[in-house]
């Protein structure tokens, strides 16, 4: 018992202690993280922001139709983006 009444030795084992939990609560973290993003799939509403964004003119014509592509590629059938598609066409751009 007299060694743990040296003070180096004591910052020394919180230091020790403190160091375990950090990397303890970083895994842990990177895991819940992990588990929590292969959760998430895009919304529906996503054709509508990206118009939306192109209407702004946050993104160009070109841009919006490339993504428009892509996300047509990835989701097989590409209905949504036929539908968004159709309602760009309709609405006056201004």
């Amino acid at each position: 018992m007299g060694l743990l009444s040296d003070p180096a030795l004591k910052a020394g084992l919180a230091l020790l202690i403190m160091t375990v939990l950090s990397v303890a609560a970083f895994f842990l973290v990177a895991r819940l993280r992990d588990y929590t993003s292969g959760d998430w799939e895009p919304s529906a509403d996503e054709p509508l922001n990206l118009q939306e964004m192109r209407l702004k003119g946050d993104i160009s014509e070109e841009e919006f139709r490339t993504i428009q592509a892509a996300s047509r590629t990835q989701s097989g059938d590409g209905e949504l983006a036929e539908g968004v598609e159709s309602d760009s066409e309709s609405k006056p751009s201004g």
